[in-house]
């Protein structure tokens, strides 16, 4: 009888213990995050007409506390999970406006780049969408920037068809979000 009672108090004990992260985890917050900045692509006036593509750069800065429930959860963040980047043109100043493939896009912070790029050529027209796919499982590196809960950079770099081009692209890290104020 005594064993068995010591073996009932083991089984309600281990299954206690097993459970304890469970019940932590009731108190989970879930929320969606849509972290974005604006890169403003400006290619020059050039005199040369005899080139194919004229060279561009443009970076911006991510604070990710510049999203409130971020900001209210900061130091309850268990995990990030990118679920979609998007970059978007919202204006362009010229018409028949190509970004030429091998144009590249980074997310990247003091520890980590992540880079994609484009494999084709990409026509710049307002409202356009351009999505940069998890090939490979990048968005796992991105959840790890994300995770660090600083401030990171975005950055487009390459080739355009055209001059005197100015172009504004939206790039959009939608995430889910888990915390715990426990």
């Amino acid at each position: 009888m005594k064993n068995l009672v010591k073996l009932t108090l083991m089984i309600i004990l281990a299954a206690g213990l097993s459970s304890c992260e469970d019940i932590k985890s009731i108190f989970d917050v879930e929320f969606e995050s849509a972290l974005s900045g604006k890169l403003y692509v400006d290619v020059q006036e050039s005199a040369k007409k005899s080139t194919e593509a004229y060279g561009f750069s443009a970076s911006a800065t991510i604070d990710p506390l510049a999203d409130p429930d971020i900001e209210e959860y900061i130091d309850n963040i268990r995990e990030i999970d990118v679920d979609g980047i998007i970059a978007e043109v919202e204006s362009v100043n010229k018409d028949n406006v190509v970004f030429k493939a091998g144009t590249y896009f980074t997310i990247s912070d003091a520890t980590s780049t992540v880079t994609w790029t484009l494999a084709s050529d990409w026509p710049i027209e307002v409202g356009t969408q351009l999505t940069l796919d998890n090939t490979g499982g990048v968005y796992d590196a991105v959840d790890e920037i994300l995770e660090r809960k600083e401030v990171f950079d975005i950055a487009i770099a390459g080739e355009c068809t055209e001059t005197g081009v100015s172009v504004v692209i939206s790039l959009g890290i939608n995430s889910t979000v888990i915390a715990n104020p426990l």
